[in-house]
């Protein structure tokens, strides 16, 4: 099994797609997928966003549940690479509820920062 630093080096969107689609395929064999959240740091930057939104994509609805309000807030800009892929999955989130409580939660933050374009896309989910 790889390590997550050894899959991030395979995610990098400048990379041949062919080490792209390894990394992603490695990264079924990680449990916890809290790593894939939006990862920045000076060695992964946005650069690996829209990979580990695809990682994140094919995740069963119980191991997306704990991270709803992470997943959320990658909504707040959807020029952010992997945006658009959270935002599709999310709209097949099954547990309507539990979705829409942490859409509340995220409204009202985003209420607190002023941040329309945060809310109109929450309000679109």
């Amino acid at each position: 099994m790889k390590s997550i630093t050894e899959i991030f080096n395979m995610l990098d969107w400048n990379l041949p797609s062919e080490i792209q689609a390894e990394g992603r395929k490695s990264a079924k064999e990680i449990e916890n997928i809290e790593p894939f959240l939006q990862p920045l740091t000076p060695e992964y930057s946005k650069n690996i966003w829209d990979n580990c939104a695809v990682i994140i994509a094919e995740r069963s609805d119980e191991e997306l549940h704990p991270y709803l309000y992470e997943l959320l807030e990658w909504l707040q800009d959807m020029n952010w690479p992997g945006a658009f892929c959270i935002f599709y999955r999310l709209k097949k989130y099954a547990k309507w509820h539990e979705l829409s409580n942490a859409i509340s939660i995220s409204l009202a933050k985003a209420e607190a920062n002023n941040d329309d374009v945060w809310k109109d896309n929450l309000r679109m989910l």
